[in-house]
């Protein structure tokens, strides 16, 4: 008989429903415990997914119960501490939501906490689960556009929010190569913050990878066509356009653009679901003496290096080689430093609606049981029509449109 893993989840915010939709698809995995400050929050989410036990902190959750998996969905700043806690705390896996953290030194003791308890360590980059992307690696491996060489990426809402997927992904598909150096540019004319970690703008960068490969990413320049799961892959022979849940190709054998059939399932999606799921079962797997998982620490701590080493060339204004060596996070530095002077009054969060503070638990179960998201729920109590902060640069009429 198979065993049932015990699970926990911290924070039970809109990423914390992601984690859940996994667990309820995989049937290995019980979750028995969820930790969140935020009484609301906490209440609620047991009571939507019928967990029996609740806690304020995670060390408590630590205490108390006996578990095999924990799940880190607190907000980005938090991702270090409670890893390493659960670690300290003998838990045998940790999945962490991205980015897996704000900086090069706090990504390294992460896995270094990991590495010191025997704890498996997955950063939740669920969609190298997806069956564009996986029908995508596939493809580059078997030779279909040749030997890659370039890859185009065009993402919004912050370079470690959906810059992070974008980058993790172009590498997933072309084999997971390392990074040689970067190049990067950033502005951050308001004071903008995305879930209390301070963001750009908008930034540019590009990659050099090992075996010749160069990636373009811009973030918040152009929103049309922004996809943190989509991204253009230019190889010697061809050319792949990929999404979680398409791709096509241009080569020699194509005539123009082709559909690749990815025999998609009913509800196929990149967050939660079955790409949860799946992430769940390798991590199983991997427990349970199989091969190390796609989404290891060891990996998303790459990607973690190219987004930093983005803001560390903007803020030193050269080319940075790798392993950089500024382990805090240079944004945070350039700001301190005064080198991004903010031109518009006023602090603001881009996912600011995510607060509990006056939401009516009642109110909130309504639109809940009306089909709504966690996300739109959220928005709709805190009568926000529109994500702030999404300022373009360059639409592609020519004309500048305001922050709304």
């Amino acid at each position: 008989m198979a065993r049932t893993y015990k699970a926990g989840i911290i924070g039970a915010g809109s990423i914390g429903h992601a984690h859940m939709d996994g667990y309820n698809l995989t049937d290995n995995v019980e979750v028995v415990a969820v930790a969140d400050p935020v009484a609301k929050a906490r209440n609620q989410y047991q009571r939507s997914f019928d967990i029996p036990n609740g806690y304020a902190t995670a060390e408590e959750m630590f205490a108390a119960e006996d578990l095999d998996i924990v799940s880190v969905c607190a907000w980005h700043l938090l991702h270090p501490e409670l890893t390493i806690a659960a670690a300290k705390a003998g838990i045998p896996a940790v999945i962490c939501e991205k980015p897996m953290a704000i900086g090069v030194g706090a990504a390294k003791n992460m896995i270094d906490a990991c590495n010191a308890s025997g704890t498996k360590l997955v950063i939740s980059h669920q969609r190298r689960f997806t069956p564009g992307w996986e029908k995508a690696k596939h493809m580059v491996e078997a030779g279909a556009i040749g030997t890659p060489v370039f890859i185009n990426c065009k993402v919004m809402d912050g370079l470690t929010n959906w810059g992070t997927h974008a980058i993790d992904g172009a590498r997933f598909v072309v084999g997971d190569p390392s990074a040689l150096w970067v190049m990067g540019a950033v502005e951050r004319v308001t004071d903008k913050h995305e879930r209390a970690v301070a963001i750009e703008d908008s930034c540019m960068g590009l990659i050099q990878f090992e075996g010749g490969i160069q990636l373009f990413i811009q973030s918040d320049l152009m929103l049309e066509g922004a996809d943190a799961g989509a991204f253009l892959i230019r190889g010697t022979e061809g050319v792949l356009d990929i999404t979680e849940t398409t791709v096509k190709i241009m080569n020699h054998k194509s005539d123009g653009w082709e559909d690749i059939d990815l025999n998609l399932h009913e509800g196929e999606q990149a967050i939660g679901g079955a790409t949860n799921a799946a992430q769940v079962r390798e991590l199983i797997e991997w427990m349970e003496g199989g091969p190390g998982h796609r989404g290891n620490g060891e990996n998303a701590a790459i990607t973690v290096e190219v987004m930093m080493a983005i803001y560390e060339s903007a803020r030193q204004n050269q080319v940075i080689k790798l392993p950089m060596e500024e382990q805090d996070y240079p944004l945070d530095l350039m700001v301190a430093e005064g080198k991004l002077p903010v031109q518009e009054d006023g602090s603001y969060d881009i996912r600011g609606f995510l607060n509990w503070d006056g939401i009516d638990e009642e109110d909130y179960a309504t639109l809940r049981a009306e089909g709504l998201g966690h996300h739109q729920a959220m928005m709709k109590l805190h009568d926000v029509e529109e994500l702030p902060g999404r300022r373009v640069i360059y639409p592609s009429a020519g004309v500048d449109e305001d922050r709304s």
